[in-house]
């Protein structure tokens, strides 16, 4: 049996599931793996990501011990939300279309979080947002600042579930014990700001806006996700006809700025998710044909549009119709052996993932 905890501990609102958790166990007295392991005695908890969500056995275990319905916690995790870009629950896969990863190792952890120091600050309880999670949220509508993905002072990953019981609050560094409402961030960009309203409105509404026309929420995530991939083409410099499109919408490839990791979108920080889905909501205000018009008359190709492999979104098929396929010529080239050592670009890629990961682990 499991007997109920003495100090009752509701959830606040858009309080994320793994917030609660260490919150609860803060005000109880104890650290967070204490608590968790007096209710799953033998699951580790912290080693995955409970915010993804949890089996419903383990849930109703929670739900006795803590007096709060299954359903609640359910409403708190990731899942539905996930959902509505991926056209599905995601199980099953590593990283979740659009949810910030964990990036989990033991108990540490190489990202998946960001905050508000204003939210944190205004907080009588201090606490994590479950939008907070979302990898299209780069900045806090309320303070109109960037959000933070890291303690202001040691630089170290966000992770409250690392607290113990003498910090008392979740506005600490579990590295350093930092405040981390003490921290000025900049202004957030007005793009990115939009894009992040327009992904709220599509996943609520369950359909987003391309230009004048309405297309279902999932195929407004896969065309974003696409023009990021054009963004990153072009931030690498692989496409001169490429930065000529970007340019009918204002956008400058020389401004842009490849991410130092290379890696996916759901694993970059948040400035770096700032810069690329400010541009994107520039293009998607656009619409298709302007997107057709600049593709032909920079004179684009399929292959310039999709690399290998990869296919056009849907709403886009019309707009670029009548563009040259130069397939065969691609499926002939044959890359040679050169026996060259490795370029620049590729092992400052792999310096910058193996310092994230050292800090990950430090």
């Amino acid at each position: 049996m499991i007997r109920p905890w003495g100090f009752p501990i509701p959830l606040l609102p858009d309080e994320l599931f793994s917030s609660w958790l260490v919150r609860a166990a803060l005000v109880q007295g104890c650290d967070p793996l204490v608590l968790t392991g007096s209710v799953w005695p033998r699951w580790r908890v912290w080693t995955g990501d409970p915010d993804r969500g949890i089996a419903a056995d383990r849930l109703a275990a929670l739900a006795r011990a803590s007096g709060i319905a299954a359903t609640v916690f359910e409403a708190a995790t990731l899942r539905t939300i996930a959902s509505a870009p991926a056209g599905g629950f995601p199980d099953g896969k590593a990283v979740w279309p659009w949810v910030l990863a964990a990036g989990s190792r033991n108990r540490r952890r190489r990202g998946g979080l960001q905050y508000c120091p204003a939210c944190l600050a205004e907080d009588k309880k201090p606490y994590y947002r479950l939008r907070w999670r979302l990898a299209w949220h780069t900045a806090c509508l309320r303070h109109g600042r960037i959000l933070r993905d890291c303690c202001p002072h040691c630089g170290g990953t966000v992770e409250p579930h690392r607290l113990s019981a003498e910090d008392r609050h979740l506005a600490l560094c579990a590295r350093c014990k930092g405040d981390l409402r003490k921290a000025d961030e900049a202004q957030a960009d007005g793009d990115a700001l939009a894009f992040q309203s327009a992904a709220d409105e599509a996943v609520q509404r369950r359909e987003g806006i391309y230009g004048q026309e309405r297309i279902s929420c999932e195929e407004w995530f896969a065309l974003s996700r696409y023009f990021v991939g054009l963004l990153r083409r072009a931030a690498m410099g692989k496409s001169d006809i490429l930065n000529e499109m970007l340019r009918a919408f204002d956008i400058d490839a020389g401004d842009l700025e490849a991410p130092a990791t290379g890696l996916v979108l759901e694993l970059l920080l948040t400035r770096e998710r700032a810069a690329l889905l400010g541009r994107v909501r520039r293009m998607l205000g656009a619409g298709p044909e302007a997107f057709g018009r600049a593709a032909k008359k920079a004179g684009a190709s399929v292959q310039t549009l999709c690399e290998m492999r990869q296919k056009l979104p849907h709403c886009l098929e019309k707009a670029v119709a009548g563009l040259p396929d130069r397939s065969p010529e691609r499926l002939r080239r044959k890359r040679a052996a050169t026996g060259r050592p490795r370029s620049r670009r590729s092992v400052a890629r792999m310096w910058a993932r193996m310092r994230r990961a050292m800090l990950a682990d430090s």
